[in-house]
């Protein structure tokens, strides 16, 4: 899968420990400000079509913590690269794209803003940041 030798590329370029899950996902630990990271998940996937495509996603919180749902949305306004969404009980930011047409720059760069994204809103959140 393109998006994992590309990801794997990109933390290995910037320094951002990674690693391999079992289930086939790769975790990636990115720096976000002094004194913080977070943790990126990268999970493959398949597209309605059924072609190769992946996630680019990052834990922001407890659900149960989220003060304002509506601000969340508000929030996709401003995103670029991922957008808020909820996972099980969590609030995850998430960047879905296509394998094939992936490239070196875009998973560097989807990596590294969906992080912020993600840091940003547990920050406003908790006060603390997650360790790989």
């Amino acid at each position: 899968m393109q998006v994992l030798s590309y990801a794997a590329q990109a933390a290995a370029m910037r320094g951002w420990p990674a690693r391999n899950e079992p289930n086939g996902e790769m975790k990636i630990e990115v720096p976000t400000e002094a004194g913080r990271t977070q943790v990126v998940t990268i999970s493959m996937a398949r597209d309605g079509d059924g072609d190769a495509a992946a996630f680019i996603w990052s834990m922001a919180g407890d659900m149960r913590v989220a003060a304002d749902p509506l601000a969340l949305l508000r929030y996709n306004m401003q995103l670029t690269y991922g957008k808020v969404a909820i996972k099980d009980q969590s609030v995850v930011v998430i960047h879905g794209l296509h394998d094939a047409s992936a490239s070196l720059q875009e998973i560097g760069k989807a990596i590294f803003w969906v992080a912020r994204a993600a840091d940003g809103l547990e920050k406003g959140t908790y006060g603390y940041s997650d360790t790989l």
